[in-house]
């Protein structure tokens, strides 16, 4: 769990970066005549030179964590700032409004954590990953059909539709058919023409690399 609110901290501090504050600092130590009070999640600057004292909170924030923030930014000349996802009840958003504490709520669709953001990328790759190599194995099986071939040749040498059509001599009444066909007979779904390319350039290097270990065991 700790690496996971690292994880966290470093995903607000690059989101404040690209929203233009200047990271100052991180896990900066709240002293008071040499005695350490507090630690600041992050400390950064905006666009107009103030500073805040930012506490990344990946839950609600509650009264404890208003008065911690407040008491860290007083001791660091700063202005406090809590990044979290809201507040936990009426009396926390009472205290954070009396005190000058700002709190931002990120979305949870924004906020997810760390590892729940990972799950849903990797899903998404391995999904594309598996519909590529369905692809491969449509083109491998129907291979040996001239227009197949033809199609592939073309996709290869095309950046668009049009010119996919234009090199295979279907005029342009007759394209958009032309894509709703080869989409069915591969199976693509609304897989995109660039998705297409890769995966003709795929089958090409498998077929490459199985013919010279076939010639190899010859």
């Amino acid at each position: 769990m700790a690496n996971v609110g690292i994880r966290f901290e470093d995903y607000v501090a690059e989101l404040l970066s690209r929203l233009g504050f200047k990271i100052l600092g991180r896990r900066v130590k709240a002293t008071v005549n040499g005695v350490e009070v507090g630690e600041v999640d992050i400390v950064a600057e905006d666009s107009n030179g103030v500073r805040y004292a930012i506490e990344v909170k990946s839950g609600k924030v509650d009264v404890s964590a208003i008065r911690q923030a407040y008491v860290n930014a007083k001791v660091l000349n700063a202005k406090p700032m809590i990044i979290s996802r809201g507040f936990s009840n009426d009396s926390s958003k009472a205290l954070a409004e009396e005190l000058g504490v700002s709190v931002v709520n990120l979305e949870d669709a924004v906020v997810l954590t760390i590892d729940e953001l990972r799950t849903v990328i990797e899903n998404v790759i391995y999904e594309a990953i598996g519909d590529l190599i369905n692809t491969v194995f449509t083109l491998a099986a129907k291979s040996c059909d001239s227009r197949i071939r033809n199609i592939m040749g073309a996709v290869l040498s095309c950046n668009d539709w049009n010119c996919v059509c234009e090199r295979l001599g279907v005029s342009n009444n007759d394209c958009g058919s032309l894509i709703s066909d080869v989409r069915r007979e591969l199976g693509l779904g609304n897989l995109s023409l660039s998705k297409l390319r890769t995966a003709v350039r795929l089958y090409n290097l498998v077929s490459l690399l199985l013919g010279s270990c076939n010639k190899g065991n010859a």
